[in-house]
Order: C-alpha cells, then structure tokens, then sequence
C-alpha cells in the first residue's frame, strides 16, 4: 500500500520528469510501468486526473 506523501512525491516526480523527457535514458515502456503501478494505490482516486494526465504525456512520446 503507497502513503499518500509517498504517492504525491511521485506524481510530482514523475510530472516534472515527463513533461521534459524525450525517448532517453529511459523508455515510454518505462515510465508507462511507474504510472500503472500509482493506478492500484488506494488513493489513485483522489489523484485520477494527474495519473491520466500522465498517461496521455507518454502516449505522446510515443507518437
């Protein structure tokens, strides 16, 4: 179970990180993993709109 101080590190994690990254070091394959694992925390409803807004952030870095 992710604490939510754990889970809002995260997200604020990966929302910096993402929104600057390109195809390196790391793949979308990646990134997309560390956002579907903030989708099973029992807090990931109060957070829903971030955790899709990332996932649209991936996306894009795959097209």
């Amino acid at each position: 179970m992710m604490h939510h101080h754990i889970l809002e590190n995260e997200l604020v994690h990966l929302e910096r990180v993402i929104s600057s990254v390109s195809q390196k070091p790391f793949s979308p394959t990646y990134w997309r993993e560390r956002v579907e694992n903030l989708k099973s925390s029992p807090q990931a409803p109060m957070y829903q709109h971030r955790i899709a807004r990332l996932s649209r952030l991936i996306a894009e870095l795959n097209e």
